[in-house]
């Protein structure tokens, strides 16, 4: 079965919150999707695309000086890296299409980073066990397969004292291109499932996105500043 058609055979009353779905239809549909907007898009390739990847990241009040030397992990990274606000880090990106983008999008840059590994964010890298001092995910864990699954791959990326932030887009109804169901109440409860507590979380960019309080559906971004409970 599509997405299109799980998504139209589901209704509110059937079922409860998506946070999971079949890997070979998202692979087919999401993520064909997916790589179709970064091979057409071209603002990616600009100076803005980092411009406002500072933006957040300083309206987030993450340090962008504070990992140099340090390991920052870019999970969904897309075609782009805006991760690399992060003056002197090593990268490392795990992102499902980046074999695709490096082959094939004229803009993509993830080849800059130290490490690159092309799987989901649902597939454990064992090599990066342990070794994230900070986390970061922007935009990315809405158009994914398994959220429970992508937290616990988090926490265990986090050492000791890492730091995960997570920022996507709320979603009440899935769809397509989108197709987890990501609300405060869901979040919480498989954070707290998968061992990781909440630090500090917030809703909504500020003025980051030129005064837009999402990336583009849902009514406004969920943010989240976690780390590994005790």
């Amino acid at each position: 079965m599509g997405l299109k058609s799980f998504f139209r055979r589901m209704t509110s009353a059937t079922r409860g919150p998506v946070t999971e779905i079949d890997r070979d239809a998202w692979k087919k549909d999401a993520q064909e999707g997916e790589f179709d907007f970064h091979l057409k898009d071209r603002w990616r390739g600009t100076d803005d695309f980092m411009a406002q990847s500072v933006a957040l990241f300083d309206h987030f009040g993450l340090d962008r000086q504070g990992y140099r030397g340090k390991v920052v992990i870019d999970l969904g990274a897309g075609s782009k890296l805006r991760s690399k606000a992060f003056e002197g880090a090593e990268l490392i990106v795990i992102e499902p299409l980046a074999s695709r983008f490096m082959a094939e999008v004229e803009h993509c840059d993830l080849g800059e980073a130290a490490e690159v590994h092309s799987v989901p964010a649902e597939d454990l890298v064992e090599s990066c066990v342990g070794r994230a001092d900070l986390l970061v995910s922007i935009n990315v864990l809405d158009h994914c397969f398994d959220f429970a699954t992508i937290v616990g791959n988090v926490r265990q990326y986090l050492n000791e004292d890492g730091v995960a932030f997570l920022s996507f887009d709320k979603h009440e109804e899935a769809d397509e291109m989108h197709p987890l169901e990501l609300t405060e109440e869901i979040c919480s409860r498989i954070f707290a499932e998968q061992g990781l507590a909440i630090e500090r979380a917030t809703q909504g960019c500020g003025d980051a996105l030129r005064g837009a309080q999402t990336y583009g559906h849902g009514p406004y971004t969920l943010n989240y500043w976690l780390r590994r409970a005790p």
